[in-house]
């Protein structure tokens, strides 16, 4: 599995290099500064928390299956079964709104579940011959992809959602990695269209969108451990 999270990273950091090369068709061309200033802060916020909803998944998941012979029902798992691609799609929906045209979302969307839906259904299959009658179980109360409205408003979100420090090293490699790259190609497409004093602005929004975000982190890991 290391390795193909490694191969996916690698191919994340491809294209959006490859995207510099193919700008003038797939960045955006408005000259709406305020409409650019929503759909980054939105675009940014989404990516974030596709990482937490990884870090979360892959945190929680490393503790309760330790020798990856458990089958995972708490945690983000209660709400579905694949929190991890989840946020993985949240990532690709954040950098599509920070830089790209709209369209290419339903390119990524594509690419996506050439990729993932084959996997999910070739682990379901594992999964199956696992834990049997326990599994199948699972799939009937427990959505695939997205989670029910009605379970999140059913069930204690801060009871199964909850984060921990020592989580975060898992994905911080890839973390500051898409994040370096988005923030370097958002500044220098918004000097191209707005002009170089973009230069601070931008760099001060993602610095502050990032600040809060962590604070974020910390008010809600503190909540978590006093109980």
């Amino acid at each position: 599995m290391k390795i193909r999270i490694k191969i996916q990273g690698t191919l994340v950091f491809i294209a959006l290099t490859v995207s510099i090369f193919l700008y003038k068709f797939l960045f955006p061309h408005t000259k709406y500064e305020v409409q650019d200033k929503i759909l980054d802060i939105l675009g940014i916020f989404i990516l974030l928390s596709g990482f937490l909803l990884r870090i979360i998944a892959r945190g929680h998941k490393a503790e309760v299956s330790v020798d990856g012979r458990t089958l995972i029902t708490s945690g983000p798992y209660v709400f579905l079964r694949n929190p991890m691609y989840l946020g993985t799609l949240f990532i690709g929906l954040g950098v599509v709104l920070v830089l790209f045209e709209w369209w290419v979302f339903l390119l990524f969307a594509v690419i996506f579940s050439a990729i993932y839906i084959p996997q999910i259904i070739k682990e379901e299959r594992h999964l199956h011959k696992l834990f049997g009658e326990e599994y199948k179980k699972y799939c009937v109360n427990t959505a695939r992809f997205f989670p029910s409205i009605l379970n999140l408003f059913k069930t204690n979100i801060r009871e199964h959602l909850f984060f921990k420090w020592k989580w975060v090293k898992v994905e911080l490699r890839s973390l500051i990695g898409v994040l370096i790259v988005v923030a370097a190609i958002e500044i220098w497409e918004d000097s191209k269209l707005f002009g170089p004093q973009e230069l601070k602005e931008e760099t001060l929004e993602f610095f502050l969108i990032f600040s809060f975000f962590v604070l974020i982190l910390v008010l809600f890991s503190r909540r978590k451990n006093e109980k």
